[in-house]
């Protein structure tokens, strides 16, 4: 990428909060700045004076996807299907695209940690965070989460470690990579905007794709859909595991019930993290995540004491298996951020508990077959629907378990309330996106909060 913007015409696609970053960094970098977007003026409310304070062009609305040929760089917000036949033209015809997070690859002077992965990324990326500050770096954390980095640019230095959760949108044209990249697994996932379950595969590769020889590759070893990956590798290969790992091969695992890393690299060894009992997080996948956590934070120099107690008092990220209070002895889980039926099977068979579970929202297009699946191995005591998804799941399910249909979240909630028992808990894991009642996940996670802390009595008579 050519990093010298002076003068050169520039569009930006995608005029949400996190982009306004990027164009404040351009329009400092001397280009000539188009902001374009399918709202109008009205949709984007306060941002559209901001915006206009930026001293920018703007095209907004019907037409915001032509006439591409004058600019020297088209950059594209995360979530806009490559597949749309004006982008698809605009590349045949040789216009240059790029991403807000290229960019900040190209311009960071510090270690970049990249993950990614149908789930867990949160969870893994927050951990390694934590793991890296109490080593005592300075450390930031960004991507998909947090904050956007491009404003941090600038106050970094090459002791900087920078940990990014990656979603397949922020990858997808990316012709470069982070020094360290983990895959934590791959399941099926925003088929509404990928064109087919490969390109979303593809998206994924180019975390570690363009990595140079001394870079460093995490994969997960007992995942299926990324067996195979390690061989494309051209960097070094770790792997992380719940089961031991083959005697010849390097990365973290459990052995005895104790979380060990092997790094053949350096010594033939292994490292005592520490027990799995000090995993305080629910469920088999949240050992694969700390698993992870630590192999990747060892291998850029994270001590292993600030490891294990980074694993010790770690209790979760918001909106996943996140406990929200009791009533009338039974258990609420706010489990929002499990937008995929890979994320809510992790949850549902996280608990030992009979469970209700709540699931239902915006269709990502992806097959109900893990929630299927979770639902045959756990037999929860009922599942109640919600959104736009309801009858989809309600076929999916049909004669597993008895289902519940609801109109509203909050009915829902209420419905779930009334056919637990003391000693169950109900479980809000929707197996889908929020889009279609909530703005985010987040938003969904804090409304199911609100709902079940200030309408406790109402939820269940019996508190």
């Amino acid at each position: 990428m050519d990093l010298d913007f002076k003068g050169k015409n520039v569009a930006v696609i995608g005029l949400a909060t996190e982009n306004m970053p990027l164009i404040k960094f351009l329009k400092e970098a001397g280009a000539n700045v188009c902001g374009r977007d399918m709202k109008t003026s009205d949709k984007l409310k306060d941002r559209y004076q901001a915006l206009l304070n930026l001293g920018i062009e703007l095209r907004l609305g019907f037409g915001y996807l032509d006439d591409f040929a004058q600019y020297d760089l088209v950059f594209l917000t995360p979530g806009i299907p490559r597949s749309l036949p004006e982008l698809v033209e605009a590349r045949r015809n040789g216009v240059l695209f790029s991403s807000q997070m290229e960019l900040f690859f190209n311009i960071c002077p510090a270690t970049i940690i990249g993950i990614t992965g149908s789930s867990g990324k949160t969870t893994t990326t927050t951990l390694v965070g934590n793991m890296l500050t109490g080593s005592g770096f300075d450390t930031r954390i960004g991507g998909n989460i947090g904050k956007v980095l491009l404003e941090e640019v600038r106050d970094m230095t090459s002791r900087t470690k920078v940990v990014l959760e990656l979603s397949s949108f922020q990858l997808q044209d990316m012709n470069i990579s982070p020094k360290v990249a983990l895959v934590t697994n791959i399941t099926p996932n925003h088929l509404d905007v990928h064109k087919d379950m490969a390109e979303y595969v593809d998206a994924k590769k180019q975390i570690y794709l363009h990595q140079k020889t001394d870079d460093v590759v995490i994969f997960n070893a007992e995942d299926p859909l990324s067996q195979g990956f390690d061989r494309e590798a051209t960097s070094r290969v770790y792997y992380f595991s719940k089961k031991p790992l083959k005697r010849d091969a390097s990365g973290a695992y459990i052995r005895d019930d104790w979380i060990v890393i092997r790094d053949l690299n350096v010594r033939k060894e292994e490292l005592l993290v520490c027990h799995v009992e000090d995993i305080r997080l629910l469920g088999l996948h949240n050992r694969e995540n700390v698993l992870a956590a630590a192999l990747v934070a060892y291998l850029v120099g994270a001590k292993i004491e600030a490891i294990a107690q980074a694993i010790r008092d770690f209790r979760g990220v918001d909106h996943r298996l996140e406990y929200v209070a009791t009533i009338g002895g039974v258990r609420y889980y706010n489990d929002s951020i499990a937008t995929s039926p890979a994320r809510a099977k992790a949850g549902l068979l996280s608990f030992c508990e009979p469970v209700v579970l709540i699931v239902g929202g915006y269709d990502k297009k992806i097959p109900f077959d893990e929630l299927r699946e979770a639902v045959i191995l756990k037999k929860p005591r009922a599942v109640v629907t919600i959104g736009a998804t309801s009858q989809k799941i309600e076929e999916a399910l049909f004669g597993l378990v008895p289902l519940y249909h609801t109109d509203t979240f909050e009915d829902a909630i209420y419905t779930a309330g009334s056919l637990a028992s003391p000693g169950d808990c109900v479980l809000l894991s929707p197996a889908c996106a929020s889009f279609d009642m909530f703005a985010s996940y987040v938003e969904r996670g804090k409304e199911f909060r609100r709902i079940v802390l200030n309408k406790a009595e109402e939820i269940n008579p019996q508190s």
